[in-house]
């Protein structure tokens, strides 16, 4: 910082003290010349507001003359610290700071000339005058709304949303944690059960907070709108039950944080919630209702109380807010005890049921539609030089479309899972990358692009993305493939034995497949599944029959008899002459090298027709698990990952270093893929995600939800 921006801040500063000053001195001076007038309002009174005056009574203001007082003051401030070019949360936290400190000092200074105090007693005493806290809590909030706009960050609300949060647990702590003495609080008492009841509304209202502030890192605007009302009432809360200072200041603090950061949560919630999270309200309000209404009319009658309906239902209202009964005295046993806090943890569990939805992100459903299918191929034909590209039209994905471009994808838990990279005009990945997160961030998910190629990682990184290794692709060169050499010794065997034995390969295009033939191919695919899900997401098509006409080819081998042994399932991609392997469905009594003997077949024919390159298949991890990769070798996070992976193969009954062997046996070139995530802290999540996605986790269908399977109605998304 040069001299002159130095000299810059320091008179910023000192124009604000000044005017801290001067709005605390003049809200003051006019609250002593109001006392006299106003001392008889009805309704809660600020204890303390003027502590010069030690007559008994005196030193008391009405609440809500408090309020206009130092609120008008707070207004003021915000507007001067809009003039000095104070963003929201400097002038925010500036004004709440320095008008606490200012006030806590002068306060002291009172205290020690009227109570002839000393100096450490002044300074406790201060301390716990709870018109401190609420002056600086006002003009806090004048800052944060009147200062200018902050500049909109990615980094703001998840810090926030980690802050708020903290305010949750910090809330809750305050509540189990005993804490000895009466609680005056902000107000008067407002009866014998206030403390109780504030400890009790800690608790669901610190549940709350920690659950808003997942949508408030999703810059959820309905999260934000509740953490900032939550975090006002667990302020008061603090000041009712303890009072509690330190967690209430900071709580206020974290409020006035958010409000000076409002513009960093534009996104609006899922609309179809609204009437979910209605539903969940009123059927828990309606059940502690009943409860206490049941419950009430109970007890009443054990004790011999003559049952008055108006009666029994404001009574079970003032439970709803923590109150006993009237008359509870008349009860027998501790009814006046329990029953408040039974009836009002019912509406709590209500009001953290609907928050939990009304703060979800957005719910996705697959909807038949014919015109965006197509739309899609055409992209996919024209566009789809990679050999994933094809595999966007699998029927269980979400098509984004933006310019010529389209992305696939599926939302899991809150995770978008896009397959592949951007499938359009390559001047086109930037801003389609750019459309689609600005379009999976306002709908509250996260973004996790799997099998992202190396060609994008610049676009993904300069996006603020992490690209993380995940693995080989294995691709034949079909005009270098040859069987000679050692190498390719056990291919060459296979090849052999299963010509011998007058196996035949024949290779038809999709859209050629006679009836009788499809049957057949069918037959055998349901027979490979043996009862179990299809397993792919990324790398495969859910459907063998799903690609029509010249999209897709069979590569069919027959034994000596003519049936079907089992067959080749490829993907063409036009945009590069290249073919993908999706399937490898066979009768399980084949001899071993069956499916090597086909894919040398499919080489020979696609070398014949002039398709450059197959794809056989992506290797997972391939670098940690390859037998080259000596444990010895690796370093100690490698050789963890290495052991980590092996034992979920063993769980999970995954092909993993299966799958690498059976492709290093036709000496493919290898292509590095990568996983693309926003954040390195959602990697737990769109692991989960991801699996769940490809089908490898048991009970698979849970984690990804309902929706899964395509429904006839609304049309898909697009740009």
């Amino acid at each position: 910082m040069d001299r002159h921006s130095l000299l810059a801040s320091v008179a910023r500063t000192a124009t604000l003290a000044l005017a801290i000053i001067l709005a605390t001195s003049v809200a003051t001076g006019w609250l002593y010349w109001v006392r006299a007038g106003v001392a008889h309002w009805p309704g809660p009174v600020v204890h303390d507001a003027l502590p010069l005056d030690e007559l008994p009574g005196h030193d008391r203001i009405p609440l809500a003359v408090y309020v206009a007082a130092f609120g008008v003051a707070g207004l003021a401030l915000g507007l001067a610290a809009r003039a000095l070019r104070l963003d929201r949360l400097a002038a925010g936290l500036g004004l709440a700071a320095g008008t606490g400190v200012w006030l806590f000092f002068i306060d002291a200074v009172c205290l020690l000339i009227v109570r002839q105090e000393s100096f450490g007693q002044g300074l406790r005493g201060a301390a716990g005058l709870q018109p401190v806290y609420l002056a600086a809590a006002l003009s806090g909030a004048g800052g944060a709304l009147l200062g200018r706009s902050n500049r909109a960050d990615q980094i703001a609300p998840r810090l926030l949303a980690w802050l708020v949060a903290g305010g949750g647990l910090i809330g809750i702590a305050s509540a189990v944690i005993p804490r000895p003495g009466a609680a005056l609080g902000l107000v008067e008492r407002l009866g014998p059960g206030t403390e109780p009841t504030a400890r009790a509304l800690l608790v669901p209202a610190g549940i709350l907070l920690l659950i808003v502030s997942r949508g408030l890192a999703r810059r959820n605007r309905r999260a934000w709108r509740l953490a900032v009302a939550l975090l006002g009432l667990s302020a008061v809360l603090h000041l009712l039950r303890g009072p509690d200072y330190a967690a209430a200041i900071v709580t206020g603090l974290i409020a006035v944080a958010l409000i000076a950061r409002r513009q960093d949560f534009p996104h609006r919630g899922d609309p179809a919630a609204e009437l979910s999270a209605l539903v969940r309200l009123t059927s828990m309000l309606g059940l502690a209702m009943v409860y206490g209404i049941m419950v009430l009319s109970l007890y009443r009658a054990v004790a011999g109380l003559p049952f008055a309906p108006n009666s029994v239902l404001l009574d079970t209202i003032r439970a709803l807010v923590g109150l006993p009964p009237r008359g509870s005295q008349y009860i027998p046993g501790d009814f006046h005890q329990w029953f408040p806090p039974s009836v009002l943890s019912i509406a709590a569990i209500g009001v953290i049921w609907a928050a939990e939805v009304w703060v979800r992100p957005w719910r996705q459903r697959l909807f038949a539609d014919a015109g965006s299918g197509d739309r899609a191929a055409e992209i996919v034909r024209r566009w789809g030089g990679d050999t994933l590209a094809p595999f966007a039209l699998r029927s269980d994905k979400q098509w984004f479309f933006t310019g010529q471009s389209l992305i696939a994808y599926h939302v899991v838990r809150g995770i978008a899972v896009v397959s592949g990279d951007p499938v359009g005009p390559p001047e086109e990945s930037g801003p389609a990358l750019d459309d689609f997160l600005g379009y999976a961030r306002s709908r509250g998910w996260h973004v996790a692009i799997l099998g992202a190629s190396g060609q994008l990682l610049p676009a993904y990184i300069d996006r603020g993305l992490h690209p993380l290794y995940h693995g080989d692709e294995a691709v034949i060169d079909t005009a270098k493939f040859s069987l000679d050499g050692r190498p390719m010794r056990a291919v060459r065997q296979a090849v052999h034995r299963l010509d011998r034995d007058m196996y035949r390969a024949e290779v038809i295009m999709a859209g050629n497949i006679p009836e009788q033939l499809h049957a057949e191919l069918a037959d055998i695919d349901l027979a490979w599944l043996h009862g179990g899900i299809r397993k792919g997401f990324t790398m495969e098509l859910d459907d063998p029959f799903s690609l029509g006409d010249d999209d897709a080819l069979f590569v069919i081998g027959r034994d000596e008899q003519g049936r079907v042994a089992g067959f080749l399932h490829l993907a063409v991609c036009r945009a590069s002459q290249s073919l993908s392997l999706s399937s490898m469905p066979r009768r399980r009594d084949l001899p071993n090298g069956f499916n090597a003997w086909l894919i040398v077949n499919a080489v020979s024919w696609a070398r014949d027709h002039r398709f450059n390159r197959i794809s056989l298949n992506f290797s997972p991890f391939a670098g940690l698990l390859g037998s080259e990769a000596d444990p010895n070798t690796l370093t100690s996070p490698q050789r963890l990952q290495r052991r980590a992976l092996l034992r979920l193969k063993r769980v999970l009954a995954l092909q993993l270093d299966n799958l690498l062997r059976f492709n290093r046996q036709f000496s493919p070139g290898w292509l590095p893929r990568y996983m693309v995530i926003e954040h390195r802290a959602d990697l737990p999540r769109v692991t989960i995600a991801a699996m769940a996605a490809e089908g490898y986790l048991p009970h698979a269908g849970l984690v990804r939800g309902p929706g899964w399977s395509r429904s006839a109605g609304s049309p898909r998304a697009q740009r």
